[in-house]
């Protein structure tokens, strides 16, 4: 509906939460791609100089910009780090120069060319945790071209708007988000994004209301229009009606009241009403977020993913930079502990250096912890840097997405092997450090209680066990709602992983999104699921979960949903026992 007055309402994903209602701006900022021109030999080393003085410029600017955050948002300005990186991967800088020097061009379409490279390469990823980094390198690439280009300063914004809107937009970087005036821009909405992106951390700390992935809102509304932004549920609406901003105005009132409620919870434990405890911990993926992990009041992490280590550059990182950030989580995770899962590449992501072709089936083909055992030298320095930061903190290993027990005693000999080359360079590390493995795919859960022989613990992701057990990529629109949790087969699984690890005096815990579903902490806990990892967003809400529930009334609910046979049985008697406990919580 184009320039209409009716209300529109569009759907995306919320990433901030609040509700705001003010005059939209929409804006622009579409990137043109820098001309193309011809550069003599002897001109090279003046390209080489111009590019080194826009490094030096932006370097400043970005530390400048993480001061300004830090001061606001703590350790969530050491997003930044991630782009000072970019400015000192020399190996990429090279790749941008040589380009220059082998085809005689000029250095910002060098620069633009080597860089989207990499961008369209993590844009190719449906791991949605990997494909937003293409976004932080877009961030430093268009920062560096305009200290390219004299005069253009540090200008973020196309349109300056002197009085109180919302920001819409394709998509905006972090420094956008970072360096906007706040009492200007009252909230953000974008086309692109996802709630993992740097966008959406940096707006969540500074209590920035934002949608994302408003797919094509062209067209919806203009610039000067009345919008109200849901940051909780992800809705943005355009020209409200009168009883919809009274309905607004009550749900906030209550949703504040709620967050008052959850946030007395911070220093308390999960237990149950008839004293059984759950393990509540993080999933993260950068170093950064354990600052919101204690914010929250997590028994640790659960799940730290080392993922974008390895993906976000051409060659494989060194055992020194893996220790200090693993140390940094091990830590920032003090008194509990931290769960470091080796390297789950594969599928559709893989580090470049490693790629070895295109694969017609890579979700059944090599990924998870066969990448690990065949690049050998790789796992091997990820294992050494495990072991050395485990001399800082309470640190445990899992390997991902096993399948046999070939997989697990071969990870776990190469893991002697790496303890044996550091006790001989007499370097202290926990010599009994716990080790687990993911259960993601059929074959681990039927042989679980060999497996449980062999592991100190299980954590089950949940994300890959339905996807695999069901046939259904949940990426595909087409089958996407297959995709099904409550599955009677995903509950049956559950169940006898659990047992199996119950019978071999070890614990079993689920990372994956089920984790975090507060509709599934009753049918998790009477399954005999005793920790649960969940993003740390999330950590509240299920805490609050978990205090409502008896536990044994949980294993005779889990006795009854293992005896239904559809989906929607099962979901509707979790929807129930919810709504039952904690209402509030399904507002």
């Amino acid at each position: 509906m184009k320039g209409g007055s009716h209300e529109v309402r569009l759907k995306g994903l919320g990433v901030s939460p609040g509700v705001v209602r003010a005059r939209v701006v929409v804006r622009d900022n579409s990137f043109t791609e820098p001309e193309t021109f011809s550069v003599r030999p002897a001109d090279f080393l003046g390209e080489r100089t111009r590019f080194e003085n826009a490094l030096v410029e932006t370097r400043r600017q970005i530390v400048s910009l993480q001061n300004q955050i830090r001061a606001t948002a703590g350790d969530d300005a050491d997003i930044f780090d991630a782009h000072l990186l970019v400015l000192e991967d020399h190996a990429v800088l090279e790749q941008v120069f040589d380009k220059v020097a082998k085809e005689g061009i000029n250095i910002e379409s060098a620069l633009y060319q080597v860089f989207s490279g990499y961008m369209e390469s993590l844009r190719r990823v449906s791991d949605p945790y990997l494909k937003e980094r293409a976004v932080d390198l877009g961030d430093v690439m268009r920062r560096i071209l305009r200290n390219l280009k004299p005069g253009t300063g540090e200008s973020v914004a196309d349109h300056p708007v002197k009085h109180p809107h919302i920001l819409a937009a394709n998509d905006l970087s972090p420094s956008e988000i970072a360096s906007m005036d706040r009492s200007l821009v009252l909230a953000c909405a974008t086309e692109m994004g996802s709630p993992t992106s740097h966008t959406a951390i940096i707006a969540r700390s500074l209590g920035i209301p934002a949608v994302v992935g408003l797919h094509e809102f062209d067209g919806h509304f203009h610039t000067g229009d009345e919008v109200l932004l849901d940051g909780y549920n992800g809705v943005v609406i355009a020209h409200p009606r009168a009883e919809t901003v009274e309905h607004y105005a009550r749900f906030e009132a209550e949703k504040g009241a709620i967050r008052d409620q959850l946030n007395q919870l911070v220093g308390e434990r999960a237990i149950t009403l008839d004293h059984q405890v759950v393990v509540l911990s993080s999933n993260i993926e950068f170093s950064h977020e354990m600052d919101r992990v204690r914010q929250v009041g997590s028994e640790g992490v659960g799940l730290y993913r080392t993922e974008f280590f390895y993906l976000d550059r051409p060659f494989l990182p060194e055992e020194h930079a893996l220790l200090e950030d693993y140390v940094k989580v091990a830590k920032g995770a003090r008194p509990h502990g931290v769960i470091i899962r080796t390297l789950d590449a594969g599928g559709d992501k893989l580090p470049t250096s490693i790629q070895h072709g295109t694969e017609h089936n890579p979700f059944l083909g090599w990924r998870g912890i066969r990448v690990c055992l065949e690049e050998s030298e790789m796992f091997r320095t990820q294992l050494r840097a495990i072991l050395r930061a485990s001399a800082e903190g309470h640190v445990s290993i899992m390997f991902p997405l096993v399948s046999s027990l070939e997989e697990v005693l071969e990870a776990k000999a190469r893991l002697e092997e790496a303890k044996a080359s550091l006790r001989a360079e007499g370097v202290p590390f926990d010599d009994r450090i716990p080790v687990g493995v993911m259960i993601e795919v059929p074959s681990a859960v039927m042989i679980a209680d060999v497996l449980a022989r062999e592991v100190d613990f299980f954590s089950i992701g949940t994300n890959d066990l339905v996807q695999y057990t069901i046939a259904v990529d949940r990426v595909n629109e087409r089958v996407a709602g297959l995709y099904a949790p409550h599955h009677p087969a995903i509950v049956r699984m559950i169940k006898r992983v659990a047992d199996a690890a119950a019978a071999r005096g070890i614990w079993t815990g689920v990372c994956g999104e089920m984790a975090g579903d507060v509709l599934s902490t009753p049918l998790l806990l009477g399954l005999g699921i005793t920790e649960l990892s969940v993003s740390p967003g999330q950590i509240l809400p299920v805490k609050r979960a978990v205090r409502a529930l008896n536990c044994s009334e949980c294993q005779a609910f889990a006795e009854e949903m293992l005896t239904l046979t559809t989906v929607e049985e099962i979901t509707s008697r979790c929807r129930e026992l919810a709504l039952s406990r904690y209402p509030e919580l399904l507002l």
